[in-house]
């Protein structure tokens, strides 16, 4: 599959979804805060680089509180990186929401346990479109939702090359896509040092392991 789906150069798609494979909720987080990164760090020269990560309290449970370092491995720096974290998910996306209609920030992720209907996310979009602030959903529960975003992916951790040390890798299935993508199933890496995302070209899809609890 070809990696437009998650190219970081379609200004219009300013609403994205990552939903967590069943046992992988550390790993959509991860590939969230990589899509985040990678739009910010796309568009640099014309926007903010500062990213506001508004994580549900009850998905901190299941992820853990955020790590330095591992942080850092994806390019967000700690004076780069607001981090919320809301007690209920009404709280959540009332942080989102304000945090969308915000110019000043360069993307939004938003981490929930709880489902994002149609008019909570329709709110997002629109929101979005109006500042210019990319934002991506992750969803820990294991379901994607009817909402209005405009691409959807369900994550799972993929095995990784010995030899790409330096590269996090993900196995990804869309779920919705403008472009007539739905049911591919890809395994990409995040490149640490460019910041984006590239094609896992050397890691053949029957080596994927079967899904295991990856959760922090």
């Amino acid at each position: 599959m070809p990696l437009s789906s998650i190219s970081a150069g379609k200004a219009s798609v300013l609403l994205r979804e990552v939903v967590a494979a069943p046992g992988h909720a550390s790993v959509a987080v991860g590939f969230g805060l990589a899509l985040a990164v990678q739009t910010i760090s796309a568009a640099s020269a014309s926007r903010a680089a500062t990213l506001l990560w508004v994580r549900e309290a009850a998905a901190v449970v299941e992820t853990g509180d955020a790590y330095g370092p591992g942080l850092a491995a994806f390019g967000l720096s700690p004076s780069g990186c607001i981090i919320i974290e809301a007690r209920t998910s009404v709280d959540a996306l009332r942080a989102a929401l304000e945090g969308a209609r915000c110019a000043a920030l360069g993307a939004v992720v938003l981490e929930m346990r709880a489902p994002i209907d149609l008019t909570a996310s329709r709110r997002l979009k629109l929101a979005a479109e109006k500042s210019g602030v990319a934002i991506v959903l992750v969803r820990l529960g294991g379901h994607g939702e009817p909402n209005a975003a405009q691409l959807r992916w369900r994550v799972q951790a993929a095995p990784q090359a010995s030899d790409r040390m330096r590269r996090t890798a993900f196995e990804m299935i869309v779920l919705k896509s403008p472009s007539g993508l739905d049911g591919r199933r890809s395994i990409v890496e995040w490149d640490h040092d460019r910041k984006c995302f590239t094609q896992a070209l050397s890691v053949p899809m029957d080596a994927v392991p079967g899904i295991g609890s990856l959760a922090a």
